[in-house]
């Protein structure tokens, strides 16, 4: 009969006579007080029936308890007290389990067991402990002096019984089969390990002398079933242990047998259940390791099933699958991979293929080699992939027309290589040169059908030439470096205006997209530890060419090199970027820009000083709003739209932390940023961030 299909009053009977023989165990050795024992394996019953069966059997534990009190001599306000704090042990450290959402009532992972140890071992016996204690002083009001020593025993009693006796029958309880090919070292480990004890606390130890300090014998035994067994035999060989070892000490043998017998059952059980604490720990750790093992097995499994598979694939497309490394235009290019096809296609082994580098280059058509190795170095340089089309030589001399579809693989460094695939097209091309010779005809017949109409409509498209207007002055620059008519100084000037204001409307155009964002509430950051002196670096590295163009130094003061703050490093950059050009832009030719880190209490700061007019002081209040510009000459001189520092306030903001501006005293306008820093691991994080940093620029 399913334990699940008993009607829950027969569960209630059976916990409760079950709690009451074990109660009436342990409070045999009771010593102290005749209701306070070190060794109480009522408690690992109650909280795994509770686990097991489910809350709904709470009365039997009270019913069990009650008995067992009922038969001591204190009062009966006394023993309902106990079984109260008996049941609310076991239903606190069931709430507290059911309520940890990673408990899975099992003792096969690190986590469950510590959780156990932590809820139902530790917390929930203080509750027992505190009920109990108060309830048997106030019944004997004598025991107050005694209650540290009441208190401590009933709480390490009830937190030994649970960790001892509730692992045990909470992994008997789940599914499970012991293969028979262990079954004879589990008998052997049994038998060794109660030949152990029955020496070490059993008495067996020949001579006059018992109590040895041999505690230590039994430990192999424990590590013995950790390490090969489930939590089932695990927990057997404790529970082996702990009853060997209790009734030894009843009868006085065992290294921890003492004058008091309540001293000694309190030693006996901190060494029973330290060992049972480090074997479930040992026995957890190698079940996470059995099961990361299976999982490492079927990963591999998985992974050459698709390996095979892929081979496959491979095997049937209809076209050459290939990898190669490095540069294609170049002569040491690599070639790693190539399907069979190859040899059907073009007739060369793909061992020629692997063996000369760049083959693929050697075999194209004289009059597409060049062509054909341009797109090849352009479509790797853009890290994204793409199609070309050449001809391919076959071994026999035919010209095999052939379109490779690729994708670069890249790094942090850049592009590394090319995979791909390329099909032969060749019959495709040629109906495509039919197609074209059919539709040249057609055309030639029907210019000469509209030849007519075309001599009637000359007229107007003279006159239609004659009236267009030559370019404006929007396409001037364009049209005069065209037609060649500029010298090189001019060409020069020509290309740097064009340049210069596509660079200006690009940026525009970016900064009007991030302010859309802004306005949408899209603007995402990805934030990571960062150290501020790399991106002060980059930035100042950025705008370096724009202030070098006005002789402008760039002086750095930094008094926290170490500094770390979680943020967006492109976004970071791009502040402070912003902040550099507008120092840049208003500062006059030989000024100088000082920028300086320093750290204040737990924030970050960055302050960017320019030797500029400064700002208006009518205007410091809206120097961070969308669109938003001073009304001097300066502003108009240097244009902008006014979305710079606005994206900045938004992007500082959005990583917590703040942004202000100022004006120095001897002039010039100060701009200051202050983010969080990340307190506690200035150095390591640093170190980290600078050796990335160095590896990526090698």
């Amino acid at each position: 009969m399913r334990r699940n299909s008993l009607p829950p009053v027969v569960l209630i009977l059976i916990v409760a006579t079950v709690y009451f023989a074990a109660a009436e165990l342990g409070l045999s050795l009771a010593s102290l007080h005749s209701n306070v024992t070190p060794v109480w394996p009522p408690t690992g019953i109650a909280i795994a029936s509770l686990l097991i069966f489910g809350r709904r059997i709470w009365p039997g534990v009270f019913a069990g308890a009650l008995a067992a009190n009922l038969l001591t001599n204190i009062p009966v306000g006394s023993s309902i007290g106990i079984a109260i704090g008996n049941t609310l042990e076991a239903l606190t450290a069931c709430w507290l389990l059911e309520r940890s959402m990673h408990w899975q009532k099992s003792f096969d992972s690190l986590g469950n067991v510590m959780r156990f140890v932590v809820y139902a071992a530790v917390l929930a016996p203080m509750v027992s402990a505190s009920i109990g204690s108060l309830s048997v002083c106030l019944g004997h009001p004598q025991e107050w002096a005694r209650f540290p020593w009441l208190w401590l025993t009933w709480w390490m009693g009830d937190g030994f019984g649970a960790l001892i006796v509730a692992p045990m029958l909470l992994s008997w309880s789940l599914p499970g089969n012991v293969r028979s090919h262990d079954t004879p070292e589990i008998f052997s480990l049994f038998v060794v390990q109660l030949i152990v004890v029955l020496i070490v606390f059993g008495g067996w130890f020949p001579g006059p002398v018992k109590t040895y300090p041999l505690a230590y014998l039994v430990l192999p035994c424990l590590l013995w079933a950790a390490l090969k067994f489930d939590q089932r035999v695990v927990t057997t060989a404790i529970v082996l242990m702990a009853g060997v070892a209790v009734w030894g000490a009843r009868q006085g043998y065992g290294p921890f047998v003492r004058d008091n017998p309540n001293v000694s059952l309190l030693l006996l059980m901190s060494f029973v259940g330290t060992s049972s604490l480090m074997t479930v720990l040992v026995a957890a750790v190698t079940s996470e390791r059995r099961q990361a093992e299976a999982d490492k097995s079927r990963l591999g499994s998985e992974l050459e099933h698709h390996r095979r598979r892929l081979q496959d694939l491979v095997a049937h497309v209809p076209g050459v699958v290939w990898e190669a490394w490095g540069k294609p235009d170049a002569a040491s290019q690599r070639i790693d991979f190539v399907s069979n096809h190859v040899e059907k296609m073009l007739g060369y082994s793909v061992e020629e293929w692997l063996a000369t580098p760049n083959f693929w280059l050697s075999i194209v058509h004289p009059d597409d080699k060049e062509h054909a190795a341009a797109e090849a170095a352009e479509i790797f340089a853009s890290g994204k992939g793409g199609a070309s089309r050449f001809r391919w030589m076959h071994k026999d001399g035919r010209e095999i027309w052939v379109e490779a579809q690729s994708v670069v693989v890249c790094d942090e460094t850049g592009p590394l290589g090319m995979r791909g695939v390329t099909m032969d097209i060749t019959a495709a091309v040629k109906a495509e040169m039919e197609r074209a010779r059919l539709l040249e005809l057609e055309s030639h017949a029907r210019q000469q059908a509209e030849e007519a109409s075309r001599l009637k409509e000359e007229f107007l498209a003279t006159v239609s030439h004659e009236l267009r207007t030559p370019l404006n002055a929007v396409v001037g620059w364009s049209r005069l470096l065209r037609t060649g008519q500029l010298d090189k100084e001019n060409v020069s000037h020509a290309i740097e205006v064009i340049e210069r204001n596509a660079a200006a409307q690009r940026q525009i155009i970016e900064d009007l997209l991030d302010v859309s964002r802004i306005v949408s509430g899209r603007l995402r950051i990805n934030t990571q530890p960062v150290d501020v002196l790399l991106v002060i670096h980059a930035a100042i590295e950025s705008i370096r060419p724009a202030a070098e163009a006005k002789e402008i130094e760039i002086a750095t003061h930094v008094k926290a090199p170490d500094m770390i703050v979680r943020a967006d490093t492109e976004r970071m950059q791009q502040v402070l970027w912003n902040l550099l050009a507008n120092a840049v832009k208003f500062t006059p030719p030989g000024g100088v820009v000082d920028v300086y880190l320093e750290r204040h209490d737990s924030l970050a700061e960055v302050r960017i000083e320019d030797s500029g007019p400064g700002i208006p002081a009518d205007f410091l209040p809206r120097i961070f709003e969308r669109f938003s510009q001073a009304d001097g000459s300066n502003t108009r001189k240097h244009g902008g739209l006014g979305l710079g520092l606005a994206i900045v306030r938004h992007l500082i903001e959005l990583h917590g932390g703040v942004v202000s501006a100022s004006n120095r005293e001897d002039g010039g306008a100060v701009l200051t940023v202050r983010l969080p820093a990340v307190t506690g691991v200035f150095d390591k994080v640093s170190a980290q961030l600078r050796k990335g940093a160095k590896e990526e620029s090698l």
